[in-house]
């Protein structure tokens, strides 16, 4: 048998996972984008579940979609930990931003002030704990250890880069060419030009995961200084008259692919190798 299923989040991916540990049956995740494109190709005007799921089956006996697996457990668990660091990170800029807007404000009630400083404390405490976490999951399974060692060699790239970038890339680091993985990203050039009057300014595509493209956009701004690979890179482009932003987007992917070399190759950076494409 063979499943098919739309991305839903975390409730997609729960069900998928039970049908391949419990059922041990092939599954394939779907993005939703892609059936409703499907759909329109099938003159479909109404939406039912019906409708859906025998839209999904015949897309899938059609198009014989790659099969899905589960990261393994120490993977799922740094992208849930390093998830909630962010999502702590953010929160507490916002309180911080808060407070600080709070300096400006006449007859400050006192029970403002205290509630102020205390949830701070707590999310510094919070957030303090689950980097903590991170660190003993990495030091605690080894092939975390060494892809996280593998990733500091490359300049630009710290342990909290590399964590996110482990986190949200997971398995596909090594399973999709260099390609998916730009996709992936969001990085991918984004074309539209027809005939000889219609020709848009081109720029990256986005419909990838924007986690992933945050978590590349500062190791490729301090690699344009200290990494020789993309320092060369990025003058060239300069050098050519590209925007500042579009050489550092092209550093972001060229970041990428190295990542993804020295993931797959299990050997540390070189700047003289090029990477795998």
């Amino acid at each position: 048998m063979h499943y098919c299923l739309e991305a839903t989040g975390v409730y997609g991916v729960h069900v998928a996972s039970q049908l391949v540990w419990l059922a041990e049956v092939r599954v394939s995740i779907i993005n939703p984008a892609v059936i409703a494109a499907f759909g329109r190709t099938q003159s479909k005007r109404s939406k039912t579940d019906q409708i859906d799921a025998e839209l999904i089956r015949r897309y899938a006996e059609q198009n014989q979609p790659a099969l899905w697996r589960p990261d393994s457990k120490a993977l799922r668990q740094l992208a849930l930990l390093v998830a909630q660091a962010d999502a702590l990170k953010s929160i507490l800029l916002q309180w911080n931003n808060r407070g600080h807007s709070h300096q400006f404000v006449l007859d400050l009630p006192t029970e403002v002030s205290q509630t102020q400083r205390t949830v701070g404390r707590s999310l510094q405490r919070q957030l303090a704990k689950i980097e903590r976490a991170i660190d003993n999951l990495c030091a605690a399974d080894p092939e975390l250890a060494q892809q996280i060692a593998l990733l500091e060699t490359i300049p630009g790239i710290a342990r909290r880069s590399a964590t996110q970038l482990l986190a949200y890339g997971g398995s596909r680091w090594q399973r999709y060419s260099a390609r998916a993985m730009t996709a992936q990203a969001g990085l991918a050039p984004r074309h539209h030009r027809s005939g000889s009057s219609i020709d848009k300014k081109q720029h990256i595509d986005k419909q990838g995961d924007a986690r992933l493209r945050k978590a590349l956009y500062m190791p490729a701004l301090v690699g344009g200084t200290h990494n020789p690979a993309l320092k060369k890179h990025y003058q060239r482009l300069c050098d050519h008259g590209k925007l500042k932003k579009v050489a550092l987007v092209a550093c972001m992917r060229k970041l990428l692919v190295i990542a993804r070399a020295v993931l797959i190759a299990k050997r540390p950076f070189n700047p003289v190798l090029k990477p795998l494409t």
